[in-house]
């Protein structure tokens, strides 16, 4: 039962939940028909992202299923926060009371309010969030244990498919480290904590290290933590300028941070987790596949259609960028990409000395 939800709330992510997935599902799986009805590949302009240019003209044109499709999944981003903040209000006391009851527990939160953070973070309402990550006080527990707990968790929205899990995709993630035993890891881009619960899961006698830029992520983390009995300690910071020392941690971990950021601040996040990663340590990145790897062109115009109409501004340069490539010119070796749709792990290798 998430914390403070009441019968209106309920009500509002289970509407929300069940036209998230039944879009995801039944009217994209039609409008994929329409695709391989309307689309001759054959006729197709070269390069992928011209090619998405094409179809999706097509599409939005000639389907009236992909159209509901994208009007239904437009209005579950945009009523999702709506319903968070209306849930939230209706259960307040309890909130505040879980967070008070946790004050002492989950480990050790390092808040600086002095944090610089870039502007493709501080101007972005990412995911349709009013104000951004920090646009309520409590925007972390809405983010968690509404939105992401009681919407997303089925599936349907972004690149998890209808009846997909995200925790499946954090643990495969944190899975796809070289060892079985880590002592010190350091998750970028921590949020509220979803990630670090999964590394934490795989990797149990793991001392973890949280990185974000959002107070509120923070501070609703450190009650994640208090929920599973796990001590973190999380720190407010930019992944690109990290507040630790050279050589601190043997597993530097991101999970879904990259389509966050432009290719620009990516290398220098990747140019610190080398810095802070310890010789023989390793970097492991979990996100959405690149276009190259996607299962279909179809796929691929569909989360496309991200990048403008859900707030993801960096979502199609992330997934046409050279992963791998950014993250051999940081100085990790042995770099390997492998995986599925979502996630699709990248992983490299800091040389030893």
């Amino acid at each position: 039962m998430a914390t403070g939800l009441k019968q209106r709330g309920r009500a509002d992510f289970n509407f929300l939940a069940d036209l998230a997935r039944w879009s995801g599902m039944s009217l994209q799986g039609a409008a994929e028909e329409d695709f391989d009805r309307l689309i001759d590949t054959d006729t197709l302009p070269e390069g992928v992202q011209s090619q998405i240019r094409a179809v999706t003209k097509v599409m939005e044109a000639e389907s009236k299923v992909y159209q509901w499709d994208r009007f239904y999944t437009r209005f579950c981003a945009e009523q999702q926060f709506r319903s968070a903040l209306l849930a939230y209000e209706d259960g307040e006391a309890e909130i505040l009371a879980e967070y008070e009851k946790y004050a002492d527990q989950g480990g050790t939160l390092h808040l600086n309010p002095d944090v610089e953070a870039p502007s493709y973070w501080s101007e972005t309402e990412f995911h349709l969030a009013p104000g951004g990550w920090e646009g309520h006080p409590r925007m972390g527990f809405m983010i968690h244990d509404y939105v992401y707990d009681l919407i997303f968790s089925t599936g349907g929205v972004g690149a998890v498919r209808a009846g997909e899990k995200f925790t499946d995709a954090r643990v495969t993630t944190a899975r796809g480290g070289l060892k079985d035993h880590y002592d010190d890891i350091l998750s970028l881009g921590v949020g509220t904590g979803r990630s670090a619960v999964s590394i934490q899961e795989v990797y149990p006698d793991a001392r973890i290290t949280g990185v974000e830029l959002g107070r509120t992520e923070l501070e609703h983390a450190k009650v994640v933590a208090a929920r599973h009995g796990h001590e973190w300690e999380l720190y407010q910071a930019a992944a690109e300028n990290l507040p630790f020392e050279d050589d601190s941690f043997d597993l530097v971990t991101a999970f879904i941070l990259f389509h966050e950021v432009p290719v620009p601040a990516a290398k220098q996040i990747l140019a610190e987790a080398y810095r802070v990663c310890r010789p023989g340590g390793e970097v492991l990145i979990g996100d959405v596949a690149p276009y190259k790897d996607q299962a279909s062109l179809f796929r691929c115009m569909v989360l496309d259609w991200e990048t403008e109409h859900r707030e993801e501004p960096f979502w199609r340069g992330s997934l046409l960028a050279d992963r791998p490539g950014l993250v051999s010119a940081a100085g990790f070796e042995q770099v390997e990409e492998f995986g599925a749709s979502y996630p699709w792990v990248t992983r490299g290798v800091k040389p030893s000395r």
